[in-house]
């Protein structure tokens, strides 16, 4: 029965050890579990905090974009709008009436040949042979055009272009300006 005893004593001891280390296996795989899943959930926050801000960054680009393509429409829309007004005024110069083009044609000519002694004139209208006259001078040659004359020296050596097509297109910028200023209040 000793034996018996002894076989006992050392089972008991064998159950006991192998109990705690099953605690202590059971224990340690809690806190692995227990720090594998806090390790998990905070990867998981990383991954959806990135994927926010990515988002965040593709809606921003999106809405960039979106938002240029509209300005450029603007944009387009305004010049469309300023370079009807400048065709209009184009036509508008083309139709003036008579009286009020040889009054205004001859005020630049006369004050454009001060310094002139023989020139000539090209004319563009039919108007512009009354206005030749008044300035002693004749018409040599015509040219299309919505109105206005080229004056030139005899020699060749000095042209001066009133013609309103070429006023226009030199002060076209400035009447640009002017224009959306007027329409849309900018400066551009």
């Amino acid at each position: 029965m000793a034996l018996e005893n002894l076989i006992s004593r050392i089972n008991e001891e064998a159950e006991k050890e192998i109990e705690e280390i099953i605690g202590k296996a059971q224990q340690e795989a809690e806190i692995i579990v227990k720090e594998e899943i806090e390790k998990g959930e905070r990867e998981a926050e990383k991954i959806r905090v990135r994927g926010e801000r990515e988002a965040e960054r593709a809606r921003e680009k999106i809405f960039a974009l979106y938002n240029r393509k509209a300005r450029m429409e603007i944009t387009n829309a305004k010049e469309e709008i300023i370079r009807k007004c400048f065709e209009e005024l184009r036509n508008k110069l083309g139709k003036m009436d008579k009286k009020e083009y040889e009054k205004i044609v001859e005020k630049m000519a006369r004050e454009a040949i001060k310094e002139l002694d023989d020139f000539y004139i090209i004319g563009t209208r039919e108007e512009d042979e009354k206005i030749a006259k008044k300035l002693n001078a004749e018409i040599k040659e015509m040219r299309r055009g919505i109105g206005g004359i080229i004056i030139k020296t005899e020699d060749g050596s000095k042209e001066i272009d009133l013609t309103f097509d070429f006023l226009l297109e030199r002060r076209r910028e400035e009447i640009r300006i002017k224009i959306a200023k007027e329409l849309f209040g900018e400066n551009d």
